[in-house]
């Protein structure tokens, strides 16, 4: 998914914050340890003793930190959005955006030159959404725990929206660019889409190449008007 680059700048963490550095790196290496659980195990599995014996720190060190294991869970869930937008999303937004940015709302007439286009951003979303799958399966499967837990969660809930609203801006740009007549619209759609395509690549095996292009090639059509 897209993101602007700023997820997560008005959320504030909720645990007790690290006066050291030393102590910082404690605090992260026990989100980091919630997070592990999350993806092996399930979100119910988050208790303060297993994180601690994840993490290798003392009971104590999760409890002083985190009294609340909903602050815990909340605080891993910001810890992971700031890393996908640092590591996922923005070198893969960069990308996009670098051939995005040839075009600003008004294709080529030329048919040849117009599907060009559309091929390769449908090549780079399938090499995009491939190698999440194959390389950070545990971003996508944190990723849909969080937003899933996200609604029996008020706090969660809160979070997960300000994450998928930041990445909603970006898309919405991504297709005003794209030359789409609705563009916030087609937004909805394309995020939609996207995590159903990588919900389904998580839980089937399936030739991704084959699967994912042609389907990427129709959102894509679909949302510049332009017909196949």
């Amino acid at each position: 998914m897209l993101s602007s680059g700023h997820t997560m700048t008005t959320i504030q963490y909720q645990g007790r914050q690290a006066r050291r550095s030393g102590s910082e790196q404690r605090r992260v290496a026990i989100l980091e340890a919630a997070l592990r659980i999350v993806v092996r195990e399930g979100i119910r599995n988050v208790r303060h003793r297993a994180v601690a014996k994840e993490a290798d720190v003392p009971l104590s060190a999760t409890t002083y930190y985190f009294k609340d294991i909903s602050d815990l869970i909340c605080d891993a869930f910001t810890l992971f959005a700031e890393n996908a937008v640092e590591q996922v999303i923005e070198p893969f937004q960069r990308q996009i955006f670098s051939l995005l940015d040839t075009v600003e709302g008004k294709l080529p007439e030329e048919p040849a030159a117009r599907e060009q286009i559309f091929g390769t951003l449908a090549d780079m979303v399938t090499a995009f959404l491939v190698a999440e799958v194959n390389e950070k399966r545990d971003h996508l499967i944190a990723e849909q725990a969080f937003i899933q837990e996200a609604t029996l969660d008020a706090r969660l809930e809160k979070l997960a929206s300000h994450y998928m609203d930041s990445q909603k801006l970006v898309m919405v740009e991504a297709c005003r660019k794209l030359g789409s007549n609705e563009p916030e619209l087609d937004a909805e759609f394309a995020m939609a889409y996207l995590l159903s395509m990588e919900r389904q690549l998580l839980l089937h095996e399936m030739p991704m190449v084959n699967y994912i292009r042609p389907r990427i090639l129709h959102m894509v059509r679909l949302i510049s008007g332009a017909k196949a």
